[in-house]
């Protein structure tokens, strides 16, 4: 049996050369990359094995086409993926590029829960994240990946089909009736052959699944309980399994709020990312990053709600519903930038959000900027920059925010165009 020493007894000198190597029997890994390990496979290296273990190996010791083959060849096929899957760690290399779909918020594949207290905006941001990951924009000055999307709107109700029809020409699915994600009666299974359908149809598969909310999902089991929690969490895997989607769950927060979300800490533990909201008295909101299983947290996305008319009812009142609009959070404006220069940064944040693009040119940034004509249009019609009708007021007061906002460090202008600096 070969031992190994123990890497923490050696010295501070020894260099990565002289260091105990990868056992030559063992290849780029202990389960020989390169070679099948599938059961077909292995069934047909058996058959070749009744015939001639030895062919194509000449030159190879006895012992070494024993441990390669005949070992190997006599696993089980549950024993021979574990071994396929043992890497020598010297040989990983860092993951350098993660798969995203909204960059530092959320990857693909993944498992989050998007959370906060009654009227902070959950339904709406969560609407947000998926309308700007189906039309591949950049939400938050953050890139995003375009991909396919199903909204799960568990609760139903008319509200929501308002909420969308805001939207400028979403490009998503609505699954818009309550569905059970738990149990003996769990619609997982059904729901990820209705996925695969419209993949199959549509030539794409699915990137996000938003889940609104969590609590309409639970079948009357018990959010509290550890075996409930587990249960839905299953079958949440098994539609990322079998999808390879991003899973989002929309979720309250508890009667005390400092507490976090609400239920069993165990879906805490399960999940990739969490994402918390708290309003101010302002009526402001902060999503943050509290979670984030292989990524740096903290990062904030500051909004408000803004209302928006639909049309009229049969008394003829309006019908309204809100959309999400960017902010620029009370502490980002740094020393000695005006309440208007503010309203300028939280006018351009949204332009971007509704109209930026990546302009690929070394001299500028990676990230979406807009048109600095459309940004100072916008300030001078409807930033309420100034109080003044007057056209060159309003324009000397666009001026000054801009002067100020390039001063600060909030922005960058070069040519033609304008960026928010992340």
């Amino acid at each position: 049996m070969m031992t190994l020493s123990n890497p923490s007894r050696w010295p501070r000198s020894t260099t990565r050369a002289s260091r105990p190597r990868r056992p030559s029997w063992c290849g780029s890994r202990c389960g020989m990359a390169g070679l099948e390990t599938r059961p077909e496979a292995v069934a047909e290296e058996r058959a070749a094995m009744t015939k001639d273990p030895t062919k194509g190996t000449e030159g190879a010791s006895e012992g070494a086409v024993s441990h390669l083959y005949g070992n190997r060849a006599r696993l089980k096929p549950r024993a021979l993926s574990l071994l396929g899957a043992t890497t020598w760690a010297a040989d990983l290399s860092p993951c350098l590029d993660r798969p995203y779909l909204v960059k530092g918020w959320l990857d693909q594949s993944a498992l989050s829960v998007l959370y906060g207290p009654s009227n902070s905006g959950k339904s709406f941001l969560a609407l947000d994240l998926a309308h700007h990951v189906a039309k591949g924009r950049s939400w938050g000055n953050r890139r995003v990946n375009k991909g396919r999307v199903l909204y799960i709107a568990a609760e139903g109700g008319g509200g929501f089909a308002n909420r969308v029809a805001a939207l400028d020409e979403p490009e998503f699915f609505v699954l818009s009736i309550p569905v059970t994600l738990t149990g003996p009666d769990s619609a997982a299974a059904p729901l990820t052959e209705v996925l695969q359908h419209l993949a199959a149809v549509g030539g794409a598969g699915f990137d996000m699944i938003v889940i609104d909310t969590m609590a309409r999902v639970m079948g009357g089991r018990d959010e509290n309980a550890a075996p409930d929690i587990a249960d839905l969490v299953r079958n949440l895997d098994l539609i990322r399994r079998v999808t390879g989607a991003h899973v989002m769950l929309v979720h309250h927060t508890g009667k005390d709020t400092g507490r976090g979300a609400r239920g069993h800490s165990s879906l805490r533990a399960a999940i990739d990312t969490e994402i918390e909201l708290s309003r101010d008295d302002l009526g402001q909101i902060t999503a943050e990053v509290t979670k984030q299983r292989d990524g740096p947290t903290g990062y904030r996305f500051c909004y408000q709600l803004r209302q928006v008319e639909l049309g009229l009812d049969q008394d003829g009142d309006p019908v309204t519903t809100c959309l999400v609009d960017p902010a620029v959070p009370a502490e980002a404006g740094r020393a000695g930038v005006s309440e208007a220069a503010r309203k300028a940064l939280s006018l351009l944040n949204r332009l971007i959000e509704e109209r930026g693009e990546a302009h690929r040119k070394p001299q500028y940034p990676s990230h979406a900027g807009v048109s600095f004509d459309l940004w100072r249009d916008a300030c001078m019609t409807e930033g309420e920059l100034s109080s003044s009708e007057n056209r060159d007021t309003r324009k000397r007061a666009f001026n000054r925010c801009r002067e100020e906002l390039e001063t600060a460090r909030e922005i960058v202008v070069r040519d033609d165009l304008v960026w928010v600096v992340q």
